[in-house]
């Protein structure tokens, strides 16, 4: 049986955690603390206060805004024809955004003036990013604003694979660990017993990365890394099942 572990929100929590965004810190902290009430939820809020549609549609605005996604590709993208074609409609969503999400717009900015005098990005776990200008000498902002957020991800789900190693092991769990892309991770469990201890561990060892940061890197993490589990005698969507628990 297979146990996956996938990183909650990983892009998110982290462009959070390096941003040091108060109203995103709010807003996950209060979500984990009621994580069976709808209202919590960032994608509901977002979908409320933007105008959109349904949660899908500001599931994805979230990412791609995140990034700095323009309003041209919102509006020429298939997936949100029926929300609008107008660039200028989806600029204002971005520009709302960024309002409400201040801390985020300000560290983004940080971050163009260190791409534009040549100097490189570095969070706070002590990875760096040298990110070059455009041809034409123009800010490269998706890429500026990804590469921090995509590299300190790794780094987070790094430690928690570590952890979950170490844990298993000193449980003396004879699962194995066989695969891990991006924000997943997979073990091959060989009994029903194995995959609780597995996941019941993997979540746990996602939740204690916030205090082997603290621990390790002397700096403060206002917010938890979580996982959500599935399991399944193959990687198919359609034969895994979500783990709620033993």
């Amino acid at each position: 049986m297979y146990v996956q572990v996938d990183a909650a929100q990983l892009e998110w929590r982290v462009a959070v955690f390096l941003s040091n965004d108060k109203v995103g810190i709010e807003e996950i902290n209060d979500r984990d603390a009621n994580p069976n009430d709808p209202e919590k939820d960032i994608h509901e809020k977002n979908r409320r206060v933007l105008e959109l549609p349904e949660r899908l549609i500001a599931k994805r605005f979230l990412f791609r805004t995140i990034f700095r996604g323009s309003g041209w590709a919102f509006a020429h993208d298939p997936d949100f024809f029926h929300v609008s074609k107008e660039p200028e409609y989806w600029d204002n969503l971005n520009a709302q955004f960024f309002r409400k999400y201040s801390g985020l717009h300000q560290t983004h900015l940080k971050w163009g003036q260190q791409v534009a005098a040549h100097r490189p990005i570095v969070s706070p776990l002590g990875n760096w990013w040298y990110v070059p200008l455009k041809p034409d000498g123009s800010l490269p902002w998706t890429k500026l604003t990804n590469s921090p957020v995509q590299g300190t991800g790794g780094d987070i789900v790094l430690i928690a694979r570590i952890t979950l190693r170490n844990r298993l092991r000193k449980a003396n769990s004879i699962s194995l660990a066989v695969n891990t892309v991006h924000d997943s991770i997979v073990y091959d469990c060989p009994s029903a017993k194995e995959v609780d201890l597995v996941a019941k561990t993997a979540i746990e060892s996602f939740r204690d990365v916030k205090h082997n940061i603290e621990r390790m890197w002397k700096i403060e993490v206002p917010i938890l890394f979580t996982g959500e589990v599935k399991y399944g005698p193959t990687l198919s969507e359609k034969d895994m099942k979500v783990w709620t628990g033993v």
